[in-house]
């Protein structure tokens, strides 16, 4: 593919207009690393929704869009105080200006510098795949600096039997989903504070509770909305999902390449004893089956050690590393961080 030249860039916000162009670029472009990665959503704006304020910002030539980044706003609770916090998502490259990625993003970071460094924010905050060096390199040359590693454990879904002794509440209210973060305040950090994305999921009716005795876990129903597809492995992970898509498909669905995967996401998972972990573990792989779901999303602080003992030995760890670029001091410590829900 001819690279283009990037003449004169100009920095604007996004608008509608700019949808299907700023989907087919997420689409061409993989979070790399041993796991290669892509979005597939309708709605390239669809995340604003989740946060109190925010915009797309886009950056372009005389022939077209050559990147873009989101900007999400909210307050959220670090070393127990409520901090207002930038998130920074979305960050993409027309895979045609792949040769100009610093001319354009030098043009973007002075704009949202200019934009964003009056105004009342404490701290900005991105997540980005440990193996990402592209990636972790840009936002450390905007002051980014990794705080935590945010581990992700991707699980396939796996026909496991009926676990009658979990229930299920998928009619989940706002009331309910504060009762269960508020005792997380004391200590952990990146706890949303406004109620904005929890309204929308509970509206959208994409949020499933999971209880038994001794344990619970909040799951986030995103198919449809934020899908991904997996565009590349490593030779070993390769070597695998073949095998494995000859050995364990009639009981494990086993992701393909450049596949659609529809997934949900564990936001909240807590326990008492692992047994009890283990049930509600089986009781959302049987309903995700049920429901033509792919990968289950369980994430923790990896401070808080390995999820592997509750998930089972079929999951992937796929660590995200949580860097942050402090404006007015927030003193986070050493605190473990919860995956907030636009993460």
């Amino acid at each position: 593919m001819e690279n283009k030249k990037a003449g004169n860039i100009h920095v604007r916000f996004a608008s509608i207009d700019d949808n299907e162009k700023l989907l087919k670029i997420e689409r061409e472009s993989a979070q790399e690393g041993s796991i290669w990665l892509v979005a597939f959503r309708e709605d390239f704006f669809g995340r604003l929704k989740y946060f109190e304020e925010g915009f797309i910002m886009i950056a372009e030539d005389a022939y077209d869009i050559i990147g873009c980044i989101g900007v999400g706003i909210d307050n959220l609770i670090v070393n127990g105080e409520i901090k207002k916090g930038i998130y920074l998502f979305g960050l993409r490259t027309n895979p045609q200006y792949r040769l100009k990625v610093a001319r354009w993003l030098k043009s973007i970071i002075q704009e949202l510098q200019n934009l964003l460094g009056p105004t009342d924010f404490d701290f900005g905050y991105a997540s980005v795949k440990a193996d990402n060096t592209a990636s972790k390199k840009i936002l450390e040359h905007m002051g980014f600096s990794t705080t935590a590693t945010l581990d992700f454990y991707a699980c396939p879904v796996r026909k496991t039997s009926q676990e009658k002794s979990v229930f299920v509440e998928r009619e989940v209210d706002l009331e309910t989903i504060l009762d269960l973060y508020k005792p997380l305040e004391k200590d952990h950090d990146l706890l949303l504070q406004g109620t904005k994305a929890f309204e929308v999921m509970v509206t959208e009716r994409r949020l499933r509770l999971f209880k038994t005795e001794g344990a619970y876990a909040l799951v986030l129903d995103t198919s449809g909305e934020q899908d991904f597809g997996i565009t590349r492995l490593s030779k070993g992970l390769r070597a695998f999902q073949l095998l494995a898509q000859g050995t364990l498909s009639p009981l494990v669905r086993i992701p393909k390449m450049n596949e659609r995967l529809r997934s949900w996401d564990v936001l909240l998972f807590g326990w008492e004893d692992i047994r009890s972990a283990r049930k509600i573990v089986r009781k959302i792989h049987r309903c995700a089956w049920e429901e033509g779901i792919t990968l289950i999303n369980f994430s923790r602080d990896r401070s808080l050690g390995s999820m592997k003992g509750a998930v089972g030995p079929l999951s992937f760890r796929i660590p995200f590393e949580i860097m942050i670029y402090e404006k007015n001091s927030i003193n986070r410590g050493s605190r473990p961080i919860i995956r907030t829900p636009t993460i």
